[in-house]
């Protein structure tokens, strides 16, 4: 007898013991070794429940109220507690399945409380036979002062739920709040979220007002962003010259994307002065101030070219003085230079040179947009970039008599000046020292990041002696 009551108090000890030593042990393991755990205790609970001719529930007489019937309550708890486990696992991966939703698990931890809670009123009910009445009761008297006492903390928790429902942003994701706060997605939890601004400041920002303003997502569908730079300009300049002019600008500008495509429009006229704005686009927000600035500098070099090309008389002399190629060269050479020099007209869509032609010209460019393209697979072209006012093109084709590797196209109207082998070959004969000079000028000129672009049309550069004896062997010196 005494046996049997030893028995009857050691064995639900010693089932409780074994399950509590499971969950620790598979606790920091995965997702899926964790479920299959579970379902599986879960399964070998509910046969061991099956064969005494029970349910979980324990409902009726087949269980005893005395000692004999401790081993099936620990059963059935144990087989609640294991239920409610995979229940909460299952739960967390349908709404907390990748890693933004299980940094912000609002609804998740929400649904897993929930399920433990009812786990343990039907434990208490069921399979315990203690009253829960009084108990809940007593929860629900709670329940309304706890609520008084921090509505505005619930307001937040309940208003973190709509918004994770709705997943308007993930961590991670640039929004922009309609008080004007911007920034990237830090941390969500149950009560606010935190955002990194563009400061490098942390904004907390209550659930109740993100619940209630407006949320501008900048990182969805895509995190492209469009963008305005607005531009004074004197009221006697031509409005089409002026829009001209920032439409090249724009095509010149690494930064700003082709597609969708940018526009430049007038948004007023004054008596004094025209306020013109440029709509553009560009990949992510952290460009935007680049952009800007980029193309801020481009308009200025643009609009500098336009005074240049205005006045035909002086522009090939303006052109070649604004060149460091040609710095070597003293000002009555250069002038000598600039009189032999050609305008050569381009219409959009004119090709310029191809690539794999040999050339004996060097080509300024006085106005407009060149498009460079290469060859590539299956009669295809890789756009290798572009170049407009105050670019050369074509000095190493020129110089050493080999192919071009690229192609030049006008993309807009364009006015291009052209200096040829036999205009340059005079100035350089019979002059070492001249020679050297604008061979280092060349090289300086292949240098410039600015010039990165046109240094690819031409062929590949040769060593620097190399380059240094193809010029004196071409121009005798």
């Amino acid at each position: 007898m005494l046996r049997e009551r030893m028995s009857s108090f050691l064995l639900p000890i010693l089932v409780l013991g074994v399950v509590a030593v499971g969950l620790l042990a598979v606790r920091q393991r995965a997702a899926p070794i964790r479920a299959v755990f579970f379902l599986t205790l879960t399964a070998i609970l509910g046969f061991v429940l099956y064969r005494y001719d029970t349910s979980p529930l324990l409902a009726g007489r087949k269980v005893p109220l005395g000692p004999d019937g401790h081993f099936l309550r620990a059963v059935a708890m144990a087989w609640w507690f294991a239920a409610a486990n995979l229940a909460a696992l299952i739960a967390d991966r349908i709404l907390g399945h990748d890693q933004a939703s299980r940094e912000a698990r609002i609804t998740s931890d929400l649904v897993s409380g929930a399920i433990y809670i009812a786990a343990t009123l039907i434990v208490l009910n069921f399979v315990l036979l203690l009253p829960v009445n009084g108990l809940l009761a007593t929860s629900g008297i709670i329940a309304v002062v706890v609520g008084l006492a921090l509505q505005n903390t619930l307001s937040d928790v309940f208003s973190g739920i709509a918004v994770g429902i709705e997943h308007p942003f993930r961590i991670g994701h640039r929004i922009t709040l309609g008080d004007g706060v911007e920034g990237v997605v830090a941390q969500a939890n149950w009560r606010s979220i935190r955002i990194l601004t563009d400061g490098g400041d942390i904004a907390t920002i209550p659930n109740s007002v993100i619940a209630k303003t407006q949320i501008v997502n900048r990182s969805f569908p895509t995190e492209r962003r469009s963008t305005r730079l607005q531009l004074i300009r004197p009221s006697d300049e031509p409005v089409d010259h002026v829009i001209r002019i920032l439409n090249d600008a724009t095509l010149l500008c690494p930064d700003v994307l082709l597609s969708p495509p940018s526009s430049a429009t007038i948004l007023r006229l004054g008596i004094r002065t025209n306020t013109y704005a440029i709509d553009f686009f560009v990949s992510a927000t952290s460009e935007i101030a680049r952009a800007k600035s980029m193309l801020l500098t481009r308009i200025a070099l643009e609009l500098r070219y336009a005074v240049i090309v205005a006045d035909d008389a002086t522009t090939a002399e303006a052109l070649i003085n604004q060149l460091p190629l040609f710095g070597p060269l003293g000002r009555n050479k250069r002038s000598d230079l600039a009189s032999q020099m050609r305008p050569r007209s381009l219409d959009q869509g004119d090709t310029l040179f191809r690539e794999g032609a040999k050339d004996d010209r060097l080509y300024v460019i006085a106005s407009g947009v060149l498009e460079i393209t290469r060859g590539a697979e299956h009669g295809a072209t890789t756009l290798v970039g572009r170049i407009g006012a105050g670019e050369y093109i074509g000095e190493i084709s020129m110089l050493t008599d080999a192919p071009h590797a690229a192609g030049a196209t006008a993309l807009t109207t364009s006015v291009v000046y052209e200096v040829s082998r036999a205009a340059l070959a005079p100035l350089l004969q019979g002059d070492p020292d001249l020679v050297r000079e604008f061979e280092r000028s060349v090289q300086r000129g292949l240098g410039l990041v600015e010039r990165a672009i046109a240094a690819q049309a031409g062929a590949p550069a040769p060593e620097q002696s190399a380059l240094l004896n193809r010029i004196r062997k071409l121009f005798g010196a």
